[in-house]
């Protein structure tokens, strides 16, 4: 059986999936067309019955009302109305007495239906009898009988036009399934073709109308397509390369006749292809073979040979066999490379050799007089490395570790100096920049073979246009080699002065050097001591002038008594703010020079002696005592009595001289931690006019003075001289303040279990 079914099925893929789709569509088709006759003969049968019975439904009353009265033409009319264009084959009428009044229907079904079909529908199909009952009398029967063969007609009519419909559809189907199978299937058609088109050199034309194939055979062609263009790319290449080659190479078969010769190989022997193919190559090249013409392998045999212009050349050949997969040689491969040019070098080399022992003793004789090694230790040389080469290499190994040694303390000194040094090669560009120089400018990019131009201009960035300086040209046109300095000021990242030196070079490889150096702390120190010496001539010479203005008043102007003695108050006043002003300076000079050598350090507990240090300081009339409150009931300190006197007598001071309106000072003794090491504060605020964040940046500058009018007496040194007492015993200073809300100031002093014992 499976022999038979194997032998019916179509050879082709397009046929088998043509005759699978036809059956199954066949076989669906034909159940859909059973199911819907059946479905469609009980539907017919059942609406048959149901028209019967609402019909007789209708016309029983008129049929009743009719055979009380005996009217039996009504009735004959109403069944004649009844039957005409119906299902049924006649309407009686029969009453008790066995009359019947009976009206047959003339129609004649539309298309005569099987006999089979008729006589289904008639034993299906039972007439429709309904009594005719009056008040309670029985007066007849109303009767409808079917035509089967008006039903079975259109039934049979139905089922033909659903069978064309069907068979329609069917063929209509196959023949659009035929289609798109010969259309998406038919292409594998061009697998057959691929090989006959790989030997003609274009296998993927076999492969372009592939497209609209399946996603699985299109895979497989692109595949296959893709292989073919690989191969005919390969060969392709091959060939290409084949030609490209400047090496002779001839193919030859076991007999060692000339199969392929490349183009170089024509162009070496002087004939083309078609004069070459079948001889041996013993006929054509004889001084590469043995007297005995023996096909034995070689490589790297040189071999005289004439070119096509007769010129003699040098080649390097080789021959090589071609194997089969059991090892049997099926052909050979001999090839030629022209290395005559190579060769005349070689003899060149020689020639040159012999000067070569000269080259390295006169070598070596220099190297002897730089590395000043002795004629002993020379013998000893020769005879431990055995030639010049490496008597030489090992003078240069000596001289290259001195290099080496050498840099390495250059790069440990520029590392190490503070200065940055720049060279300039002979076209002035940047050859060398030290370390420093990046640290000094804060250029990060390497600048490294810039010209004079383009680092001038990276310091001018970096200076920020505050840079008044002229460049490299100006200091080249008016200083001398020992004098081409000038300042700079570089704003970014840090602020810093630098002074620049330009020197020239000493050698053709270095034109110039330019040498950079901090300067900034020299400059501020100047500035700050011609800023104090400003501030203290300042502080000095309004008393001063005071008192030369009323010295003169007074030799010169006779005045009364009264006036005179007003006179000699004002120069008393003017010369004790003079003499504080001094002392306040001496102070902070011995303070600043001693740096808290003086100082008599003792373990005090602030608890006891800052309410006595309160009570002893005397504050203006007509102001209540500063407030003190403590929160713990002990804390030590290592400190001098007399500098925490004077410190915190200035602070008091101050806060109630930049109090004017009144209002509470408050002393408050805190513990905290700071940095992890615990601290005693003397904290004191006051309700005063307060500062601003700049005044409050200043407030511990010499001579600055937050009140501008004048009115606030005081020198402006209180407060640097609490710094610097606060400072030198190893604590800080801290300040609160906004403008009309006070000042908070707090002396932080370390406690005495964080400071180390006395030496």
């Amino acid at each position: 059986m499976a022999r038979v079914l194997q032998a019916l099925l179509p050879r082709s893929l397009v046929g088998r999936v043509f005759a699978l789709y036809s059956t199954t569509l066949l076989v669906f088709v034909a159940s859909a067309l059973v199911l819907f006759y059946r479905y469609q003969f009980q539907v017919e049968l059942t609406e048959a019955q149901e028209r019967a019975d609402t019909l007789n439904s209708v016309i029983l009353p008129v049929i009743s009302d009719s055979a009380v009265i005996g009217d039996y033409d009504t009735i004959q009319r109403t069944l004649e109305r009844a039957v005409q264009h119906s299902s049924f084959s006649s309407a009686s009428f029969i009453d008790l007495r066995g009359g019947v009044v009976k009206v047959p229907n003339p129609g004649t079904p539309s298309m005569p239906p099987p006999t089979w079909l008729q006589d289904r529908v008639a034993a299906l199909l039972l007439d429709s009898n309904l009594p005719v009952v009056v008040g309670g009398s029985d007066y007849g029967v109303l009767r409808l009988s079917f035509a089967s063969d008006r039903i079975a007609g259109k039934l049979w009519q139905q089922t033909l036009v659903t069978l064309a419909m069907g068979l329609v559809g069917l063929v209509a189907g196959l023949g659009l399934i035929r289609l798109l199978l010969v259309r998406w299937l038919g292409r594998l058609n061009q697998v057959q073709d691929f090989e006959r088109a790989l030997i003609s050199g274009d296998p993927t034309q076999a492969l372009l109308s592939a497209d609209d194939a399946p996603t699985e055979f299109r895979a497989t062609f692109e595949v296959l397509g893709r292989t073919a263009a690989s191969l005919q790319l390969q060969r392709a290449q091959a060939a290409v390369t084949l030609r490209a080659i400047a090496d002779s190479v001839f193919t030859l078969d076991a007999d060692g006749r000339i199969v392929l010769a490349n183009p170089a190989a024509q162009q070496t022997i002087g004939l083309p292809l078609s004069h070459l193919t079948g001889r041996l190559m013993q006929d054509v090249m004889p001084q590469a073979f043995d007297a005995g013409r023996a096909l034995r392998p070689w490589s790297g045999r040189r071999l005289p040979m004439a070119d096509a212009l007769g010129e003699i050349r040098v080649v390097d050949s080789s021959l090589s066999l071609i194997n089969d997969d059991q090892g049997q040689a099926v052909g050979h491969v001999m090839a030629f490379r022209d290395i005559t040019e190579q060769h005349l070098l070689e003899q060149r080399l020689r020639e040159e050799l012999g000067s070569r022992e000269r080259a390295l003793v006169a070598l070596r004789q220099v190297l002897e007089g730089l590395t000043q090694v002795s004629a002993t230790a020379e013998a000893s040389d020769r005879e431990g490395a055995g030639d010049d080469l490496s008597a030489i290499s090992q003078m240069i190994g000596g001289l290259v570790g001195q290099l080496q040694a050498r840099g390495a303390q250059l790069n440990a000194i520029f590392e190490l100096t503070p200065d940055a040094f720049v060279s300039f090669d002979a076209q002035r560009r940047v050859s060398y920049a030290s370390p420093a120089f990046a640290r000094l400018t804060g250029i990060a990019s390497d600048p490294l073979g810039l010209d004079e131009d383009a680092l001038e201009a990276l310091l001018r960035r970096q200076a920020d246009g505050a840079i008044t300086w002229l460049g490299f040209a100006a200091m080249q046109r008016d200083g001398n080699d020992e004098d081409r300095q000038v300042v700079i000021e570089i704003k970014r990242p840090t602020h810093r002065v630098l002074e620049l030196r330009l020197r020239g070079g000493r050698s053709e490889a270095i034109s110039q050097v330019l040498a950079l150096r901090d300067v900034s702390h020299a400059f501020e120190v100047d500035r700050m001591k011609s800023e104090f010496l400003s501030m203290a001539a300042h502080e000095l010479r309004t008393p001063m002038a005071s008192i030369y203005g009323f010295v003169e008043i007074l030799q010169h102007r006779q005045m009364d008594e009264a006036r005179r003695h007003e006179v000699l108050e004002i120069i008393h006043r003017q010369s004790t703010l003079m003499i504080a002003v001094i002392n306040e300076l001496l102070d902070l000079a011995r303070i600043e020079a001693r740096g808290g050598q003086d100082f008599v350090l003792e373990s005090l507990d602030l608890c006891t002696v800052v309410p006595a240090l309160v009570h002893d300081f005397n504050p203006p009339p007509s102001r209540e005592a500063p407030v003190l409150q403590c929160q713990a009931e002990r804390c030590m300190v290592r400190v001098d009595r007399n500098k925490l006197q004077q410190a915190l007598g200035n602070v008091l001071s101050n806060a109630y001289k930049y109090s004017p309106g009144g209002g509470t000072v408050s002393l408050q003794l805190r513990l905290e931690l700071y940095n992890g090491q615990p601290m005693a504060g003397i904290e004191v605020a006051d309700q005063g006019i307060g500062m601003s964040p700049d005044q409050l940046a200043r407030v511990s500058e010499r001579f600055y003075r937050a009140d501008d009018s004048g009115a606030i007496p005081g020198t402006g040194l209180g407060m640097s001289i609490v710094k610097e007492i606060v400072e030198l015993h190893g604590g800080r200073l801290a300040l609160q303040s906004q403008p009309g809300q006070g000042t908070t100031v707090t002396l932080w002093l370390p406690t005495a279990d964080t400071m180390a014992p006395d030496t």
